[in-house]
């Protein structure tokens, strides 16, 4: 999770989920994709930090123009990322996601449940930065 605080307002932003019309809007905005979005976020990028901005108003039911964001000062953003708790009525002690849960493992694991023999698919190139790993043959 992304914590945004502007002007003194606090969102927190999901950036585990990103809808399709999201993702063109900001391709639209930006020119940026999501994998180049999430570096720019990183790298104080500020078509990137707009978006973030844009896209957290948004899902928070705010009415804004992109544009409006333009006479935003630097001074008055704070970003940070934030580890979401571990929900204990979810999961156990040692984090696993309890047997039966449909939403499959918790966020983060890289690997996603392919027909729930307990094999997993390696992770989406379009939601990780990180490389696939290759063997040396």
């Amino acid at each position: 999770m992304i914590r945004v605080t502007v002007q003194g307002t606090r969102y927190d932003f999901d950036q585990e989920h990103l809808l399709v019309a999201e993702a063109r809007e900001l391709k639209t905005y930006t020119g940026l994709t999501p994998p180049r979005w999430a570096m720019g976020i990183d790298e104080g990028d500020p078509d990137a930090v707009a978006f973030l901005i844009f896209l957290s108003k948004k899902r928070a039911g705010e009415t804004l123009r992109y544009s409006d964001l333009d006479s935003l000062d630097y001074a008055d953003i704070e970003i940070e990322a934030v580890e979401e708790p571990a929900d204990a009525a979810d999961a156990g002690s040692d984090g696993e996601v309890p047997a039966g849960d449909p939403t499959g493992p918790p966020p983060g694991t890289g690997t996603t449940p392919t027909d729930g023999s307990g094999a997993t698919s390696p992770p989406s190139p379009t939601t990780s930065s990180t490389p696939p790993a290759t063997s040396a043959a």
